[in-house]
Formats: structure tokens, C-alpha cells, sequence
């Protein structure tokens, strides 16, 4: 073959593995045999192992001391300026001196930010996203989906969990999944759920919520506190039972909302009931003459019953028609026991269906001194006063 140079060789623009190199073998004495040819898999397979300073792949632009690596038996590092980086190694791949326990594992000894995932779409859909994805195969109820933990270190140099956040499959069914969130924190060294989102509904201390807010404590004393530090003579921590319907205008007797006092009956299987109640509801609902209802409600044998109503200027006692109050007496007391309160007839106590005169009550002053003084009387006569 005549001599070429090299310059005036075809290019190889898609070498293949057995392509052949030549190469002087310097391990060779003689020079007869130094001349060898290598293929190029070989040739690429035979890297040198490299530094840290030295790396076996390094790029001219940075004099060679950013490149890839290796740091031991089958881990690949990647330096930059002659400082580890990363590497890949059978476990998985870290970023940051450490010895790696997961498949990827970040080490930083800073405070900066470690994880940022930035989008830059300027449009309606959701992005970054962030999914966890359990591909299973056999999908069920309970099935854990995802685990974020926040762990530390007790005072004893364990690592523990002292928060996490856990998603579950509470329904597979195609068409008509529930899902469960889990908000866990640590008490006295234990884990578990204290806010729980089980499909529609948010349950706290509750693992099986049935209302859009279920809250469920062994605790006995307080288990809610709203509190208001608003230095102001106005209400704070209101609660407010706002209901409506659907924004139209109110109907009189709607019931606005019930306040329950429920425990269990004492039957073999324990049944809920409603031991007492307050009642909020709607008497009059014509615009700047508003008239509302408030029932206080209790168990009387067996059955819900409304005790007390006062609906606008009126009282009413044992679910019978509410009487007007007399103006002239702040507060009406009665020991009754029955459906009725004292008529207005009755000359035992002030009219109550109507604003007494001065004569009625003069009368009536004269009727209890009669009363009093029979009282005495009869006292004396049976020795039970001194005359």
C-alpha cells in the first residue's frame, strides 16, 4: 500500500466497535514490537481509572480538571474544577460527600434550597408537577401510595420520624376512586394520623370520618377553642351557622342549623341519640322586620321535645304557643311542671298575657300581704312562731 498521509485518509463518521487503532505499546522493549493495532471497544473499555484532580475523561476548556471518573469498585464520579461532585454507584446515584441509603440520596452541609423543580409555561396547566406514582398491580383498599418524612435525630442520636405526610387508596373502583391523606406528627415517640383527608370529608383524631369535619378525642376537657386576640372592644372567635338556599330568599320555619348534645342509650348495642338540642330557625323573614326562633330541645321519654322557644318579643314554655313577656318584669321564673304557665286571672301571680295595671298590682300586693299574714296565723297557732 503507498504511503499516505493521514490528511488525505477518508473520514470514519460511524466507527464501529471492531474498528481497529493503531497504537505504540510502550511496555514493549524492542520496537520491532511497540507497532499494534487495538479495536475501538476495546479501546474505551480500558479507561484509565482518573482523580478527583485528574479525572479519566476531562474537557481541554477546563485544563482537564472537570470530567468523570472513578472513585471505586463500580462507582462513577463526576468532578468540576477538581472537587467531587456526584457519582453513580450500584445503590443508585448521590450528589454530595456521604455514604448514600437510597437510590438517590442528596447530601449539602448549607441551608440553601436543594430541590428546586422550576417550570416556565406561561399557560393554564398545572406545572411542575411532582408525581408519585405506585404502579401496582393489584391495587386495593389501604394500599399506601407515598411517603414524605421529616426525620431528625432524638437526644439519644437515633434517626426518627417526627412528621410525615402519606397517601392512601381507601376505593379502587374504576370511575369512583377515594383517596386518603394522611397528616402525621409524633407524640411521646409514637406516630399517627391527626388531620386525615378520607375522600370527601377532613377528620381529626378520626380515622373514618362521616361528616365534612369529624373531630374525635379521648381527651376530657376542652376539644375545640376559638380564640380571638384582636385588641378591640368588638365580638372575635364567632362562630357563625350561616345557611342558606343556594343565596335565595329565606322561608319562615326554616330551621337555620341545630346544635346536638348526643351520647348512647344503655342497649345491648349502644344507639346514638340526641339528648338535647338548641334550634336556630327563621319566624319572619320580611326584609328589615326580621323575626328569628331559638328552641332549646331535650329528650322526654324518647322523644326530641322542644322545652323552651323565645320567638321575637315572645317566650313560650313546653312547646306551647309562646306568651308575650310582660314589660314591667325583667325575668319570667316558674316552677311548673306541666304545659301551662299561671293565667292571667290567676290572682296568685302577675298577669302574664298582658302589661298589668297599678290596680292589678295593687291588688295583687294586697292579696299576698293577706296570704302572709294568714300564714303567720297559723304559724302562731300551732307554735311554730312566737306571737
Amino acid at each position: 500500500m503507498a504511503d499516505r498521509k493521514i490528511t488525505d485518509l477518508t473520514s470514519l463518521t460511524a466507527p464501529a466497535t471492531g474498528d481497529l487503532l493503531p497504537v505504540i505499546d510502550i511496555s514493549e522493549a524492542a520496537n520491532v514490537d511497540k507497532n499494534k493495532n487495538i479495536t475501538l471497544g476495546t479501546l474505551f473499555r480500558t479507561l484509565p481509572d482518573g482523580t478527583v484532580g485528574a479525572p479519566s475523561i476531562g474537557f481541554l476548556s477546563d485544563s482537564g480538571t472537570s470530567g468523570i471518573y472513578r472513585t471505586a469498585a463500580n462507582e462513577v464520579a463526576i468532578s468540576n474544577n477538581s472537587t467531587f461532585t456526584g457519582k453513580f454507584t450500584t445503590a443508585g446515584f448521590q450528589l454530595g460527600t456521604g455514604t448514600a441509603a437510597a437510590q438517590l440520596h442528596l447530601f449539602s452541609t448549607d441551608t440553601t434550597d436543594q430541590v428546586i423543580i422550576e417550570n416556565t409555561d406561561a399557560g393554564l396547566d398545572t406545572a411542575p408537577d411532582l408525581v408519585l406514582y405506585r404502579n401496582s398491580a393489584s391495587p386495593a383498599a389501604n394500599d399506601n401510595l407515598g411517603n414524605i418524612e421529616f426525620r431528625g435525630e432524638d437526644d439519644g442520636g437515633n434517626a426518627h420520624a417526627y412528621a410525615q405526610i402519606i397517601a392512601g387508596i381507601q376505593t379502587t373502583t374504576n370511575g369512583a376512586e377515594d383517596g386518603i391523606l394522611d397528616l402525621m406528627t409524633s407524640a411521646s415517640g409514637t406516630n399517627a394520623s391527626r388531620i386525615r383527608l378520607y375522600n370527601q370529608y377532613v377528620g381529626i383524631g378520626e380515622t373514618a370520618p362521616n361528616y365534612p369535619l369529624h373531630i374525635t378525642t379521648t381527651v376530657a376537657s376542652t376539644a375545640l377553642e376559638i380564640e380571638g386576640s384582636v385588641n378591640d372592644s368588638a365580638s372575635s372567635a364567632d362562630i357563625t351557622l350561616y345557611h342558606h338556599r343556594a343565596g335565595a330568599a329565606g322561608v319562615a320555619d326554616d330551621i337555620i342549623s341545630t346544635v346536638y348534645y348526643r351520647s348512647n342509650d344503655d342497649a345491648g348495642t349502644p344507639n346514638e341519640r340526641d339528648y338535647a338540642a338548641i334550634e336556630g330557625s327563621i319566624s319572619d323573614p320580611t326584609t328589615t322586620a326580621e323575626i328569628g326562633a331559638l328552641k332549646l330541645q331535650v329528650q322526654t321519654a324518647g322523644t326530641l321535645t322542644t322545652q323552651l322557644e323565645i320567638s321575637g318579643s315572645t317566650i313560650g314554655f313546653f312547646g306551647a304557643t309562646a306568651a308575650a313577656q310582660v314589660a314591667a318584669i325583667s325575668d319570667i321564673t316558674t316552677t311548673a311542671t306541666t304545659g301551662t304557665l299561671p293565667t292571667a286571672n290567676d290572682t296568685n301571680t302577675i298577669a302574664d298575657a298582658a302589661t298589668p295595671t297599678v290596680d292589678e298590682l295593687l291588688q295583687y300586693c294586697v292579696t299576698l300581704e293577706a296570704k302572709v299574714e294568714a300564714l303567720i296565723d297559723a304559724m302562731q297557732a300551732h307554735g311554730l312562731m312566737a306571737t
